[in-house]
């Protein structure tokens, strides 16, 4: 499995941009959104791929020169990934195989009209050095970790995530040739029409299939600071690297706060985005319920919630116990099969610009749109609480009660991972 950030990786020293092609070539993302895309996808795979995701094989290399009493010397560089620490342990963590995570099932029909029970997703996700420094700073005392204050990643962050499925070919036609990882998943719900519950899990593996690839990148550029992105494997493609079929969903680089339901129904769409309309096209084909990509034509990913949007999910990643990170109330269908939210300033809330290093909730400590940050942080708070005695575990939760300003347990769930409505 991928080694994940420990006290030996330290800061970043100097500019990280040399390998963060997104910002070394100055590529715009509003004027030439598939080419950041394709930028990004090449550096998130180089090396990883052919070593089936075992990021610390990789050997995706550069060559900076350095000129040594006038003799040239070239340097190859090996570029390193790294798992978040700390999302191995809860009832819902790391599966053994891979590495991999539950994320939300998918009810029957909303990919696609031949999706005829729940199915599950499961993913993995990776930090350059960069981002994974702060995590390395973060938990320099592996028994003290240390987030004091808000968190900033660095410019020259990277981090991305593939996602895989138990359908199958015939559940979802464009899977045909897919990329396959193995994983220990769970069981099926007791029917069709039941979601597995990730707390358990089989005694076998289960062949998963490529589906999803996401990434966010931290570029200045955005009025959030981060550039969101994802991407979905269309087997109707003919590139003999099946990962080449991986085509863009689209980016996001802003919430568009500005489109408010009454915005929207004037026929207005989200500006600060843009979508692939081959996407769409594709999951148009597939024939499924899902009403649109996120809310109200906000960019997100084939299997997440459409209540949500990239951006936005991820802009609740804060301190743990800080706020309820629930999306509520949540919209409603009405007869006419429009969804609409029950208070639109309320659901606004979700869909403000944060930027980069700041929280969703004022008075809050900042996770900068890292939920990965905030669950490993949450896992290790659960288990050290749960290798206290009883005295020290009540004293332990009634500080911790009185100390949090909202009276709120620790509550993970996000738009982008609560049941669909």
């Amino acid at each position: 499995m991928p080694v994940f950030p420990g006290p030996i990786i330290s800061p970043p020293s100097g500019d990280p941009i040399p390998d963060a092609p997104w910002l070394e070539h100055g590529t715009d993302f509003r004027r030439f959104p598939a080419a950041y895309c394709a930028l990004i996808k090449g550096y998130c795979l180089e090396g990883n791929v052919e070593n089936d995701f075992v990021v610390q094989n990789n050997k995706a290399q550069r060559p900076p020169l350095y000129c040594v009493e006038s003799f040239f010397l070239l340097m190859w560089q090996i570029r390193q990934w790294y798992h978040a620490p700390w999302m191995h342990w809860s009832k819902k963590g790391r599966e053994p195989l891979n590495g991999l995570t539950s994320e939300l099932a998918t009810p029957p029909g909303v990919i696609a009209a031949n999706q005829k029970r729940y199915i599950q997703n499961w993913a993995c996700g990776f930090y350059n050095t960069p981002g994974a420094a702060v995590f390395g700073k973060m938990w320099r005392d592996p028994n003290d970790p240390d987030w004091s204050g808000d968190v900033k990643f660095p410019l020259g962050t990277c981090v991305f995530k593939i996602l895989l499925t138990d359908a199958t070919e015939e559940e979802i036609m464009t899977l045909k040739g897919a990329p396959t990882m193995k994983g220990v998943i769970a069981p099926p719900g007791p029917t069709p029409d039941n979601a597995p519950d990730p707390t358990t899990r089989n005694d076998f593996h289960t062949d998963l299939r490529l589906l999803q690839v996401d990434f966010a990148v931290r570029d200045d550029r955005a009025p959030i600071g981060w550039v969101f992105g994802a991407f979905m494997y269309d087997g109707r493609k003919l590139n003999e690297n099946p990962w080449d079929r991986l085509i863009p969903v689209g980016l996001m680089w802003g919430n568009s706060p500005e489109l408010t339901q009454n915005e929207f129904e004037k026929g207005n769409k989200p500006t600060e985005q843009w979508l692939n309309p081959d996407a769409q096209k594709l999951m148009d084909i597939l024939g499924g319920t899902k009403p649109s990509l996120g809310w109200n034509g906000r960019m997100n990913g084939p299997v997440d919630n459409f209540i949500s949007a990239c951006a936005s999910c991820h802009s609740l990643a804060q301190k743990t116990g800080e706020s309820r990170l629930v999306f509520k109330p949540p919209p409603v269908q009405l007869a006419d099969g429009r969804w609409v939210p029950q208070n639109d300033a309320s659901t606004m809330q979700w869909f403000r610009n944060t930027p980069a290093g700041m929280p969703f909730t004022l008075g809050a400590t900042s996770g900068d749109y890292s939920l990965q940050l905030m669950i490993g942080w949450h896992n290790y708070q659960d288990w050290r609480n749960s290798n206290k005695s009883p005295v020290s575990k009540w004293w332990s939760g009634k500080k911790f009660y009185c100390g949090t300003l909202l009276g709120c347990r620790r509550v993970h769930r996000t738009p982008c991972d609560g049941e669909y409505p």
